[in-house]
């Protein structure tokens, strides 16, 4: 049987995937779509490309008012200005649009400014500075307002927004690649390239997407990994790791010594740290040790790109690993970080599924064999929510049932 779809639906599933086009740049606000449409056409569309910018109603209106191609046409036919056709539109938004003044006017204001008579809205916006705010400021002066329209399919676009703001925390995804029998590495810690090419590339995809990427000490100390989008175009994460108990601090001064390097920062030392973690190409975040936090002042000091790439945070110990989870979390937040990738080690990665401080967990899952090593963590509850192949090799993804709205 042929599935049919309403017109309206179709606009707002186009807002959905205009919003998808501000991926990676907008957080910590949402990605955010917008379609104008008059007499059944299309005459503006806009969505939120960059944080700090334009919003995507904003964005929508000015389109018309440029005018486009679609608005010159209708132009000619009907006699009508941009401003006219704006006056006999219904704007389609995939979020509420905001009431309050920002980084940028309010987009309520906009609609009501530009005279703009029906809106049509997916979901609320959960911010204490909306939450239904702009929704009452459009009908306080006679616009007519659509609330909850395909609202599930909106829940999906927003989920790391919505959980920003509900749970004050980053959106979780674990990620591990694993071996066909079920290991993350070899047991004696030496790198180990488990998948092959297409997956590693789009694993670079999937770090352009979000705003961090965090791997434990340990992952640091053995695989010495750059944390970047080296095979994808895209802006780079914030890498962030962890040195708790100071094994990082001491394998730096070991190797500075053992190579006749001084620790005080010299511009002709710039580049010798040992570690990738360190060399200042983008921005980075170290947890450490409350009580330790002086010893790693030479490391921001160090010459590099520039010591604003590098930040130390202190946090206070704790022996249980979830406790220390939610502590990375707390501190992200502060940084305004609103998604977040965890790619292990194991102990970190079960840090976070034991606290259940995680949201969506995807699993990369090679045609090879280890034959023993470092188990995978497993699956604890959850939603499978999609699967690929590429060549011999998958790519399954698991929601949390718990955070499914």
């Amino acid at each position: 049987m042929q599935t049919s779809f309403q017109p309206q639906e179709l606009f707002m599933r186009r807002a959905f995937e205009l919003a998808a086009l501000g991926r990676g740049h907008v957080s910590p606000n949402p990605m955010v779509g917008c379609v104008i449409v008059y007499e059944g056409k299309i005459i503006g569309e806009g969505f939120h490309h960059q944080y700090g910018e334009a919003h995507a109603e904003v964005n929508a209106i000015h389109s018309v008012l440029a005018p486009n191609a679609t608005v010159s046409m209708i132009r000619k036919e009907t006699g009508l200005s941009p401003e006219d056709l704006l006056r006999q539109s219904t704007l389609y938004v995939s979020l509420e649009p905001c009431s309050h003044y920002g980084k940028t006017p309010p987009c309520a204001k906009k609609i009501i400014e530009m005279g703009i008579p029906r809106v049509v809205v997916s979901c609320g916006d959960p911010n204490p500075e909306v939450n239904g705010q702009g929704i009452k400021m459009l009908r306080e002066v006679g616009v007519e307002v659509v609330e909850h329209f395909l609202e599930e399919e909106g829940q999906e676009t927003f989920r790391r927004f919505f959980t920003h703001m509900a749970k004050h925390r980053p959106y979780v995804i674990l990620k591990w690649a694993q071996s066909a029998d079920g290991y993350l590495s070899r047991s004696q810690g030496k790198p180990c390239l488990i998948t092959g090419k297409s997956l590693q590339v789009l694993n670079h995809s999937y770090r352009v997407e979000e705003d961090a990427i965090m791997v434990g000490t340990e992952t640091i100390l053995a695989d010495n990994p750059r944390l970047n989008a080296r095979m994808f175009r895209g802006k780079q994460p914030l890498r962030v790791s962890m040195d708790l108990h100071g094994k990082i601090l001491k394998y730096i001064h070991t190797y500075l010594t053992e190579n006749g390097l001084p620790s005080t920062p010299s511009p002709e030392l710039a580049g010798k740290l040992p570690l990738r973690f360190f060399d200042k190409t983008q921005q980075t975040l170290l947890f450490v040790d409350m009580n330790r936090r002086d010893e790693y002042r030479f490391i921001e000091e160090w010459p590099g790109n520039g010591s604003e790439k590098l930040k130390i945070v202190p946090v206070k110990l704790s022996t249980a690993w979830p406790e220390m989870a939610a502590a990375y979390l707390k501190g992200l937040q502060k940084e305004r970080i609103g998604s977040l990738i965890v790619e292990g080690g194991a102990a970190l990665l079960q840090s976070f599924i034991v606290g259940d401080h995680w949201d969506e967990i995807r699993v990369f899952t090679s045609n090879k064999d280890l034959g023993g090593g470092y188990a995978a963590p497993r699956i604890p509850a959850s939603q499978p929510c999609g699967f690929e192949q590429f060549g011999s090799e998958w790519v399954h993804i698991y929601r949390n049932k718990q955070h499914i709205p």
